[in-house]
C-alpha cells in the first residue's frame, strides 16, 4: 500500500515537473513561433528539391545536399527580393515630383467633359475643386506611406537577418534529420497503431505535398508567365514585376489583380489606352482565370483530390484571424483535418470489410 502510495506521489511529481517544464519552453519558444513555423513549412517544401540535387549532383552527403539545397534557394531569393526593394525605393523617390507635377486637373476636366450635359455648372467648379484636392492627396499619402515601408524595411533589416539565420539552421537540421525523427517516432508508437498512423503520415504527406508544393509552382509559373508578358509589352522591370506577381499570387485574397488592374490604370491614364487594354486582358486571362481556375484546380485533384472550396478557406480564412502566418497556418491545420478525416473513413472502411468477410465466412460454416 505504501509503495503503490509512493509510485503515485512519484507519477504526480513527475507529471507536474514535464507540465511546468513544457510551458516553460512554450513561453520561452513563442516570441520564436513564426520563426519554426517558416522553419518547418521551408523544410517540407525544400525536400523534394534537396532529393532532385542529390539525384542530379550524385551526392552521397545529406549534409552537403542539404546546405546545396539551401544555398540555391537563399542566392535566389536575396537577388529577388534585393532587387525589388532597391528598384522600388528608386522609383518611388524618382517618381514623386513627377506625380506632384502631374496635371491632375487635366485629367479631372477631360472627365467632367463627359458629365457636362448632366450637371450644372456651379456644382461641376465644386467637383473639380474637391476631385483635384482629394486625388493629389491620396498620390502623395500612397507615396509617402510606400517610401516609409520601404525604409521601415531597410531598418530593419538587422532583426529579419537574426530570424532568417535561425530558420537557415533549422531548415538545415531538418532536411537532414528531419526522416530519421520521423522513424523514431514510429518506432516508439505501440504495434497495434502503427499501420494507422502511417496511413495518416501518407494522407498527410500527399495533401500537404497540393496544398504546398502545387501551389507554389502555380504562384511561381505565374510569375514566370506575368513576366514573359511584361517583357513582350515592353513594361519596365519585367523580371521584379514577375516576381512581385508570384508573391502576389500566394494570397488568395490579393492576387495578380493588385498589380495588372493599377498598371492599366496607369498606362490608360498615361495616353496610353491600347497598352492598358491588352495588360487588362492579359492580366485577366493569363495571370488570373488560367492559373487560378484551370490549372491549380486541375493539379489539385490530381495530387492531393482536394476540393477548391477547401483550398479556398484554407488559404484565405486565417488571414483574417492571424495574419501573414495564416498562408502557412491555415492549410496545415486544414489539411491535418483532412488527413485525419481520411485516415478514419479508411479505417471505417477496412473494418466494415472485414465484418462482412467474417460474417461470410460464418455463414458457410
Amino acid at each position: 500500500m505504501i509503495n503503490s502510495l509512493a509510485r503515485k506521489r512519484f507519477i504526480l511529481l513527475v507529471l507536474i515537473i514535464v507540465i511546468a517544464a513544457s510551458l516553460l519552453v512554450i513561453y520561452l519558444s513563442w516570441p520564436f513561433l513564426n520563426v519554426i513555423i517558416l522553419s518547418l513549412f521551408s523544410a517540407y517544401v525544400l525536400r523534394p528539391l534537396d532529393r532532385t540535387l542529390r539525384k542530379i549532383t550524385k551526392i552521397q552527403s545529406q549534409r552537403i545536399s542539404a546546405i546545396l539545397t539551401i544555398v540555391v534557394v537563399a542566392a535566389i531569393f536575396s537577388a529577388v527580393f534585393l532587387n525589388i526593394i532597391f528598384i522600388l525605393g528608386y522609383e518611388l523617390a524618382r517618381f514623386q515630383p513627377i506625380v506632384m507635377e502631374y496635371d491632375v486637373n487635366a485629367v479631372i476636366n477631360s472627365a467632367m467633359e463627359l458629365l457636362d450635359n448632366y450637371i450644372p455648372d456651379s456644382i461641376q467648379e465644386n467637383m473639380r475643386n474637391s476631385l483635384s484636392s482629394s486625388v493629389s492627396n491620396a498620390i502623395a499619402f500612397i507615396i509617402t506611406n510606400l517610401q516609409q515601408f520601404v525604409v521601415n524595411f531597410i531598418s530593419d533589416l538587422a532583426i529579419i537577418t537574426l530570424q532568417l539565420v535561425v530558420v537557415i539552421f533549422m531548415v538545415y537540421y531538418l532536411l537532414i534529420d528531419g526522416d530519421n525523427i520521423l522513424h523514431t517516432f514510429i518506432e516508439i508508437l505501440p504495434s497495434n497503431r502503427v499501420n494507422i498512423v502511417k496511413d495518416f503520415l501518407d494522407h498527410l504527406d500527399s495533401i500537404y505535398n497540393s496544398l504546398f508544393n502545387v501551389y507554389l509552382i502555380v504562384c511561381i509559373l505565374t510569375g514566370i508567365i506575368g513576366a514573359i508578358g511584361l517583357t513582350l509589352l515592353r513594361v519596365p522591370y519585367p523580371a521584379m514585376w514577375g516576381a512581385i506577381i508570384a508573391i502576389l499570387a500566394l494570397l488568395p485574397i490579393v492576387g495578380p489583380g493588385t498589380f495588372y488592374i493599377p498598371a492599366s490604370i496607369f498606362y490608360f491614364l498615361t495616353n496610353q489606352p491600347v497598352k492598358a487594354v491588352i495588360l487588362l486582358i492579359f492580366g485577366w486571362l493569363f495571370l488570373e482565370t488560367i492559373p487560378g481556375n484551370i490549372i491549380r484546380p486541375r493539379l489539385m485533384m490530381q495530387r492531393g483530390h482536394i476540393h477548391p472550396i477547401i483550398t479556398l478557406l484554407a488559404f484565405t480564412a486565417p488571414l483574417f484571424v492571424v495574419g501573414a502566418i495564416g498562408i502557412i497556418v491555415g492549410p496545415a491545420a486544414y489539411g491535418f483535418m483532412l488527413a485525419v478525416y481520411r485516415t478514419y473513413m479508411g479505417f471505417e472502411v477496412e473494418n466494415k470489410q472485414e465484418n462482412k468477410e467474417e460474417n461470410e465466412s460464418d455463414d458457410i460454416d
